[in-house]
């Protein structure tokens, strides 16, 4: 098992991040060379090459070759990625899939080079400083995504037992007592479609529902309060899904009103 350290979206890491986080999903850039999949490329010169031709004005196609052939060959199922924004460590997901190139509202800020990836409950400070503090031989700090140093210590930081949790609980994380509260007042009834996974599934479906967050925790200035009445409110999976269908999610208001004209 590999760890990885990826830097977020240049121009607004943050917002990256929870889009990742909500897709499960790991995003980096370069978009404009296209699927590696369908291209000749033998390793990262090739596709240095490719991002010098597709943005000549740009100065950094050494940087994004080595990062995206990690990406597309050397990452494997079951590595961990440290996320960062702004010099800071944000969290850890572990690599569920192979390499996938998203086009349209599939990208995330733009970024189509992806990898499956879910949310893990993993300390990403604690991860770092137990890999070294660095980036292996032969990797370079600048990259984009680049391999960390694993010492033995790393292994004592990895519980692959409940190493995943689903985005679904990530009020539950911000704020342990904010999910109580909301559904106390709201029920887990869907907001725009009124889905109940309780009346479907039976008790399998009991207390389970999306939890979604009015304000955009990647705008906000630090960590905030939350109200569970005013900020949060109670998604069914698809629903959720398309609040974040476009760059700027929606509302849920708009979304119940695109719901109500499509199902009357």
């Amino acid at each position: 098992m590999g760890i990885w350290r990826l830097i977020a979206h240049h121009d607004d890491p943050y917002r990256a991040i929870e889009e990742m986080k909500d897709r499960s999903r790991i995003a980096i850039g370069w978009t404009a060379i296209g699927d590696l999949r369908q291209l000749d490329i033998q390793g990262p010169s090739g596709i240095t090459a490719l991002i010098s031709d597709s943005y000549p004005e740009l100065d950094n196609a050494h940087l994004g070759g080595p990062s995206l052939w990690n990406l597309y060959q050397n990452m494997k199922l079951g590595d961990l990625v440290i996320l960062n924004a702004r010099s800071r460590r944000v969290c850890v997901l572990e690599v569920t899939g192979p390499y996938i190139y998203e086009e349209g509202l599939g990208q995330v800020l733009g970024y189509a080079h992806q990898r499956p990836a879910c949310l893990t409950d993993l300390n990403p400070d604690d991860l770092w400083n137990r890999s070294g503090f660095k980036v292996s031989h032969g990797q370079n700090v600048r990259w984009t995504l680049a391999e960390c140093s694993e010492p033995a210590t790393a292994k004592d930081a990895i519980y692959k037992e409940g190493l995943r949790y689903s985005i679904l609980s990530t009020a539950i994380e911000r704020n342990p007592v904010a999910r109580p509260k909301y559904i106390d007042q709201y029920g887990c009834r869907c907001f725009v479609c009124s889905f109940d996974f309780r009346k479907t599934y039976g008790e399998l479906g009991d207390g389970y529902i999306h939890v979604h967050h009015r304000t955009d925790i990647s705008k906000s200035d630090g960590v905030y309060e939350v109200d569970p009445i005013r900020d949060l409110v109670p998604l069914c999976p698809n629903c959720h899904a398309m609040i974040h269908r476009r760059s700027t999610s929606i509302s849920v208001e708009e979304l119940a009103a695109i719901y109500s004209l499509k199902n009357d």
